[in-house]
């Protein structure tokens, strides 16, 4: 069989630490041992695309196509900063989605009010704001229109655009730096973002993280977060996974 390039399909980028180590061994057995993350938030291997997608529906993930239409969020939603937790409206999303594939290979963005998402131009995104309301923004630029968060999904998904008397246009939040290095949760957890050189990530590393047993979510930035640690953990995961190439330090000429 050739050797073929298989992008794996992830909504939000969020991985569980049981498909994480199905990924490794995938990468391991097909992929030189080797996942690379792309800026779609999504994971590439190399290897035989049929034995590859065989095994992704049995751990609940799929192969991206050039026509499907990919979900970007915010990745530190919930956890921290934002103006709300999108993490249901990226879930209710993706569902519709994986119910109606064939939309076309349209990019749709939430974000929580940070503004990373939209700093990113999907081609049509959602942005919380400090009132409660979302913003509709198409291809980075903020069209006005205001709407509930209960009416995102429908909006996202509509085949017309939202005729809503918009409000006055509003310059985009500065999108925060990527995220990298140790980040104190609000609800006093820790998350250990881990900046990888060219955004590979060796199936080693990858088992490691996996074996935290964790939530791991896969950025645009070609990062990976490692989520709703403890203090002495996270101290404990620095101390083994940085001299085996995980990045915690954002000014690293490693991630130039």
């Amino acid at each position: 069989m050739p050797d073929t390039a298989v992008e794996i399909h992830l909504s939000g980028g969020v991985l569980t630490a049981a498909q994480l180590r199905a990924l490794a061994e995938l990468a391991e057995a097909h992929g030189g041992g080797e996942l690379h993350l792309t800026g779609r938030a999504q994971v590439r291997l190399h290897g035989d695309a049929e034995q590859i997608t065989e095994r992704l529906g049995e751990i609940g993930l799929s192969a991206d196509a050039p026509t499907r239409s990919r979900v970007l969020a915010s990745p530190l939603s919930g956890r921290l900063e934002g103006h709300c937790d999108i993490r249901p409206l990226v879930r209710a999303v993706a569902a519709r989605l994986h119910d109606s594939p064939d939309r076309g290979a349209r990019i749709y963005g939430i974000d929580d009010g940070t503004g990373d998402i939209v700093a990113l131009a999907p081609h049509l995104a959602v942005l919380a704001r400090p009132d409660g309301r979302m913003a509709v923004v198409r291809d980075g630029v903020d069209t006005g229109v205001r709407i509930d968060p209960d009416a995102a999904v429908e909006i996202l998904l509509a085949e017309t655009p939202p005729d809503e008397a918009p409000d006055a246009v509003e310059p985009l939040p500065s999108p925060p730096p990527a995220p990298i290095g140790w980040l104190d949760q609000t609800d006093g957890g820790v998350t250990l973002a881990g900046g990888l050189p060219g955004g590979v990530l060796p199936t080693r590393l990858a088992e490691f993280l996996a074996a935290v047993e964790r939530p791991v979510v896969i950025t645009p930035w070609r990062s990976v977060l490692l989520c709703d640690l403890d203090e002495w953990t996270a101290e404990q995961i620095v101390r083994v996974l940085a001299p085996m190439g995980l990045v915690f330090d954002a000014g690293s000429s490693e991630l130039d």
